[in-house]
């Protein structure tokens, strides 16, 4: 099958979506048999590096960005030889920026069926950031995108249930993101992040993610002030704009805990499972998170997680007995923490049954399947439901 991916950016460093769609490209060139294009509207020479990442996918940068929606100098014009070479289906990561809506109106004018994953950005919290120039930009042009598409592809059943409300028309489907197993078959040893950042046997806390204001920070670092074990340490890994991470620091220092917080930047590959391996626990209290990959990656070293029911996959992580949920409030946090950090018993349990769940539930090659098996069925328009 000829595939053809749009996301505005395939930069590690801006999150998810790019993250997942990296992967996802790679597993369908190289296990699936797919042909792969990906186009982007990021700056070429910004990168060109990371094709690498997707193995036998073929990426198009089609950037520079310009203006407030990111749009790439080349990015129509891309699309359409693309697809006037031959494309079955459009897979369109995002939705608020230029390449998406680019994307399925180029695809609507050469017949070729298209797929919105909207990437938790028609949840609740993601509408009301900017939540008028987003109402404008759904009456304009996103909501007539989305309900011309052949599918809409959502990561958890609980994204499902938050769109619900916007009684959009397409076929949903429910197919989370994966995990590329043959990176965490053989781990690393422990004690390498530790030794590297001076920790040694103390308590960790690992979060790992983009470090942003809707990650939760605010109430990590006032909840892990109050963990009554001061020699605990907490690690904030992952890229973040300088300003932000200059306040987090502050704030850090002014809860009296600046001597136990390490933030070390964005670690990738090797090295960010280095950082899991060595937690105790991983935490991620976020506003809104679509899916969590980061969650996933954690469980996948045998890291037991805490997290805010906000984290889409929540209610899967506490079915399975892998981790545990708490309110976006600090108390209920610290709480938690103190408790789960104080039974070993507990984490032992939770650590034991994570792996086991990651590698049933998650690996890459069986989600892509059913993903495979979703651009089927929209390439011959079946017309009957698929199951959530």
């Amino acid at each position: 099958m000829r595939v053809l991916h749009v996301c505005t950016s395939i930069d590690p460093s801006t999150g998810g979506p790019a993250n997942v769609l990296a992967r996802l490209a790679r597993v369908q060139a190289e296990q699936g048999g797919h042909d792969v294009q990906v186009i982007t509207a990021d700056e070429p020479a910004a990168v060109q590096s990371l094709t690498g990442h997707l193995g036998g996918a073929t990426l198009d940068a089609a950037g520079p960005m310009r203006g407030p929606f990111a749009k790439g100098a080349h990015t129509a014009e891309r699309v359409e030889a693309r697809l006037a070479a031959g494309i079955d289906v459009v897979h369109i990561h995002g939705l608020w920026q230029h390449a998406p809506h680019c994307a399925a109106a180029k695809a609507r004018k050469a017949g070729v069926p298209y797929i919105f994953r909207p990437c938790g950005m028609l949840d609740p919290w993601s509408l009301n950031q900017g939540r008028l120039k987003k109402k404008v930009f759904l009456a304009l042009v996103g909501k007539r995108d989305l309900n011309r598409a052949a599918a809409l592809h959502y990561t958890t059943a609980t994204e499902k249930q938050l769109v619900a409300p916007m009684r959009l028309t397409p076929r949903a489907y429910v197919i989370p993101n994966g995990l590329d197993w043959g990176e965490f078959e053989t781990l690393p040893d422990r004690g390498v992040f530790r030794a590297r950042y001076g920790i040694g046997d103390r308590t960790l806390v690992v979060f790992l993610s983009r470090v942003h204001h809707k990650k939760g920070l605010d109430l990590l670092l006032p909840a892990f002030s109050r963990v009554p074990d001061r020699m605990a340490m907490l690690a904030i890994v992952g890229p973040g704009e300088t300003s932000y991470v200059e306040q987090l620091r502050c704030e850090a220092a002014r809860l009296g805990i600046g001597d136990r917080v390490v933030i070390t930047g964005m670690l990738s590959g090797l090295s960010r499972l280095e950082a899991l391996r060595d937690a105790d626990l991983f935490c991620l209290p976020s506003y809104q998170e679509n899916f969590g990959v980061s969650v996933i990656e954690a469980l996948g070293v045998g890291t037991p997680v805490l997290i805010s029911d906000q984290v889409n996959i929540h209610r899967e992580v506490a079915a399975a007995g892998v981790g545990e949920v708490v309110p976006c409030h600090v108390e209920p946090l610290a709480l938690r923490l103190t408790a789960l950090l104080a039974d070993r018993a507990r984490m032992d349990q939770m650590a034991a049954a994570a792996r086991p769940w990651v590698v049933q539930t998650f690996r890459w090659d069986a989600i892509a399947a059913e993903i495979d098996s979703m651009y089927a069925q929209v390439c011959v328009g079946v017309t009957t439901e698929p199951s959530p």
